[in-house]
């Protein structure tokens, strides 16, 4: 039976505003602004590698779709 590694990788405070920078450039180079502080934490909390990507996406739908 395959299961799913969820560690993440903590990464540095410096690493992780690199990381903050380069989605919030890629954003804007496609025209596109995440301005809902809650979204906002949840991007900080998965570049700094306090949550993975899945749970960032499942709880960003949470809170998009009030659920």
């Amino acid at each position: 039976m395959a299961t799913t590694d969820t560690r993440t990788t903590r990464h540095t405070e410096a690493e992780a505003a690199d990381r903050l920078a380069f989605a919030d450039a890629a954003l804007g180079a496609a025209g596109h602004e995440v301005t809902d502080p809650v979204l906002r934490e949840l991007l900080a909390q998965q570049a700094s590698g306090e949550i993975t990507g899945d749970e960032a996406r499942e709880r960003s739908r949470r809170h998009i779709l009030g659920r």
